[in-house]
């Protein structure tokens, strides 16, 4: 372990001020993101057992002043055997010393240890969203580690009128194929809007549904050779 990874901190106790810090470094640094209190009810449950079909986990990495100078989270979709990164920010004093690539790679290896710990099996996949002209995917897909959906892909507070677009995309942990049944990528959307996003009714939400349309009469979801374009322009 370096001296980086000395400072890594697990954050389960969402009493501590510390996962609060956390939580308010990932929601200045990316904007729109779940109320921090929901995501501290996260933590919560995940502390008193709750089931929930899969856990939530946050890590950060503290300063010399004991305060968070990176954060990351993710959710483990038992549903799908498959472990969702949700956030990932990087406090702007840090930027360019991969700390987000690293952390990230933390909360990556908690979900594989849920995955082993609680169904016996590794992950399927690594899933995740980003905005379309990030230079991460692009270096992930050049390289052969991500695949990017052939879809378009809104999270649940997105406005499709908006000029942000996201791409929703997987990097192959035990399952390597290139198309996925639209059957599976269906129930990946419901489970990442369900329980990653928590919302209650998805089948309600018009962006879930925006979606299911473009999967409807689809047999498979392969992988997507211009993501860098505009995918789909809603309403």
């Amino acid at each position: 372990m370096d001296d980086l990874d000395g400072r890594l901190v697990v954050l389960d106790d969402e009493r501590k001020p510390l996962a609060r810090q956390a939580l308010e470094l990932i929601a200045h640094a990316i904007g729109d993101v779940q109320p921090v209190g929901e995501l501290l009810a996260e933590l919560e449950e995940a502390r008193l057992g709750m089931p929930s079909g899969g856990d939530y986990h946050l890590l950060t990495y503290l300063d010399d002043d004991g305060k968070p100078m990176a954060a990351a989270a993710g959710v483990y979709l038992k549903g799908v055997n498959a472990g969702f990164i949700t956030y990932l920010a990087v406090r702007k004093d840090q930027r360019g010393a991969h700390l987000g690539r690293r952390l990230r790679a933390h909360v990556v290896q908690a979900m594989r240890d849920e995955a082993l710990r609680t169904t016996g099996q590794d992950l399927a996949w690594i899933v995740g969203e980003v905005r379309q002209e990030s230079p991460w995917l692009k270096t992930l897909v050049r390289d052969g580690e991500a695949i990017p959906f052939d879809m378009p892909y809104f999270h649940p507070w997105q406005s499709r009128r908006g000029h942000a677009r996201y791409v929703l995309y997987r990097e192959p942990v035990t399952d390597p194929r290139t198309e996925l049944g639209a059957d599976e990528v269906l129930r990946l959307l419901y489970n990442i809007y369900r329980r990653a996003y928590r919302l209650r009714f998805p089948l309600h939400s018009d962006n879930f549904c925006f979606m299911l349309g473009d999967l409807e009469g689809r047999e498979t979801v392969g992988v997507h050779a211009n993501f860098e374009e505009v995918l789909g322009e809603g309403d």
